[in-house]
């Protein structure tokens, strides 16, 4: 294209009277000898506007004419134009960049910022249960965990919006929020585990050869981890999987690479977590511990006789064994630990 046919383009560019064909040209233009990637392509009208206004001022302040002198002739203008010419290229190819530069930046820094935006939605946190006691934890879904001791559970601060994955080791008992829209998955040492229901039972820990997921309520299913579901467990029953149903539950046998679906009726693993009504109205420790043995199938002991005498007086509706526990402590000021197995338990 000639000088003074692109001069004259380029004025009509600036005062913003070009057709769409004759943008596409100066565009064109403009990419002839800008060698860096069109970073000024996808910007809003206001911004292409402020940035054409930016160019024309500037061209003039370069070229030492002034938008306040006398009004030209058509005629002037357009000679001043060719003869202005190399110094307007100049001029509109060096503020195109920079303010391509400027707006590549900006574009740049706001990526950078919805990318930590996302990176904090993925933040975790990991609870570890060091103590000789049970640990009850909420989650960002409402849903409740409690953590056998020497126990881990990891999850994000908030959850993914087609799905909710934790991780644990160890032993734990969930409660899980109904969320059919966001399915419930628990990643551990060897297997995973897809809720499809409210409340199970998951052990599996470095100290065992094998894994186990028992049901109390609901359904769960189980499959084995492999390279293929590690990172990305799919939402859907895959082959393989183990589903489960109350009174149910699935023992992966490691070395063996064998997963097994099982019934039993009186789970011992289960007892605890079932909820109850109970109600003590002023009542010793030592009479209300008998109930409590029975109740969940457990062996309570007390280091000291005086704790028998201990008086209770509360209304445990819908509590598990735990919340049992826990409301002792808080009550009669009172502690616990499990012993070898779940099923015993000292207070002191």
């Amino acid at each position: 294209m000639e000088g003074s046919k692109l001069a004259e383009l380029l004025e009509k560019y600036i005062d913003g009277n070009c057709t769409e064909a004759e943008i596409a040209l100066v565009k064109e233009w403009y990419q002839s000898f800008e060698q860096e990637h069109d970073h000024i392509s996808g910007i809003s009208l206001f911004e292409e506007n402020e940035l054409k206004e930016r160019i024309y001022n500037h061209i003039l302040h370069n070229t030492g004419e002034s938008e306040d002198e006398e009004e030209e002739s058509p005629s002037e203008r357009s000679n001043w134009l060719v003869r202005r010419w190399p110094a307007i290229a100049s001029a509109a190819a060096i503020i195109v960049a920079i303010g391509a530069l400027v707006l590549y930046q900006h574009n740049q820094i706001r990526t950078m910022q919805m990318a930590a935006d996302d990176a904090s939605q993925q933040q975790m946190e990991s609870i570890t249960n060091n103590s000789d006691q049970i640990y009850k934890a909420k989650l960002p879904d409402n849903s409740s965990v409690w953590l056998n001791p020497r126990s881990q559970l990891t999850f994000p601060k908030t959850f993914d919006s087609k799905s909710r994955i934790v991780s644990i080791s160890g032993e734990c008992f969930f409660e899980v929020t109904k969320n059919p829209k966001c399915p419930f998955i628990i990643n551990s040492r060897s297997i995973i585990t897809k809720v499809w229901g409210t409340s199970f039972f998951v052990r599996d820990n470095d100290q065992s050869n094998t894994a186990e997921v028992s049901v109390l309520t609901g359904k769960v299913s189980v499959s084995i981890k492999t390279a293929h579901n590690i990172d990305q467990p799919s939402l859907k029953l895959e082959k393989g999987e183990v589903m489960l149903y109350p009174h149910q539950k699935a023992i992966y046998l490691i070395d063996q690479h064998i997963l097994k679906p099982e019934t039993v009726e009186n789970d011992a693993t289960l007892q605890i977590w079932k909820r109850v009504n109970l109600f003590f109205d002023n009542k010793p420790l030592g009479e209300i511990i008998p109930v409590l043995n029975s109740t969940f199938h457990v062996h309570i002991k007390v280091r000291s006789e005086k704790l028998n005498h201990y008086i209770l007086n509360a209304d445990m509706a819908g509590f598990n064994l735990p919340d049992v526990l826990q409301a002792l402590k808080k009550s009669l000021n009172v502690n616990y630990e499990l012993g070898d197995y779940e099923t015993d338990i000292e207070l002191e």
